[in-house]
């Protein structure tokens, strides 16, 4: 699974996706705007379904600054800024509960995976809390990608917290600017979604 990560990594600058639009500025005039997308080759391998719970995997939710889908930096200050121009194709809770949730549809270990309410019987909960999704900015030249998420693993009907973590990982940059952040992230969320998915297994591989 590590060699396929790693190849997949490879691989992200032909999955990270742009799309640039314009939008009326003041006086009629256009500007480029420009939507970006997390994507990455699933770290998990195709296998049998080893579990009797589906999940279902709500959107998560997310800290102030990052419930709308505005791109953020925070500067060295502690300020943090929204760029106008840039901007994530769906909010960052949204996006990344999409991602594991077609990880795990690919990985196979579950009967099923659900996005929204469903009426079958003993269906586990994933919710997610993001904390931090964006750039760090440590001086003029320097910015680190961020990813801090908490996962928490509900069991069929919420009374019980089969698992709850934090996941936080920081990536420098290579070069500064939104393109390098979407790069960046992708390579973190990657590794986010086969360390939940591990988790997720190992903690119901005991108590089933």
């Amino acid at each position: 699974m590590k060699k396929k990560l790693i190849l997949s990594l490879a691989f992200l600058l032909l999955f990270a996706g742009c799309i640039t639009v314009n939008v009326p500025l003041g006086g009629g005039e256009t500007g480029p705007s420009f939507q970006w997308q997390l994507r990455w080759v699933s770290p998990v391998e195709p296998g049998e379904v080893i579990f009797l719970n589906s999940l279902r995997i709500k959107d998560f939710d997310a800290a102030g600054s990052y419930q709308l889908s505005g791109m953020v930096v925070r500067h060295s200050d502690g300020t943090l800024s929204e760029s106008s121009s840039n901007r994530w194709a769906t909010r960052p809770g949204a996006m990344l509960s999409e991602m594991l949730s077609r990880d795990l549809l690919i990985a196979g270990s579950y009967p099923a995976i659900f996005r929204t309410p469903t009426s079958v019987n003993d269906v586990l909960t994933v919710e997610g809390y993001v904390r931090e999704f964006g750039a760090t900015q440590v001086d003029s030249t320097t910015w680190i990608a961020v990813l801090d998420v908490d996962v928490t693993l509900l069991s069929s009907r919420g009374s019980e917290i089969l698992m709850q973590k934090n996941y936080r990982y920081e990536r420098r940059m290579p070069e500064n600017g939104f393109a390098s952040l979407t790069e960046q992230l992708s390579v973190l969320g990657s590794i986010w979604s086969e360390t939940v998915i591990s988790d997720m297994a190992g903690v119901l591989l005991q108590v089933r």
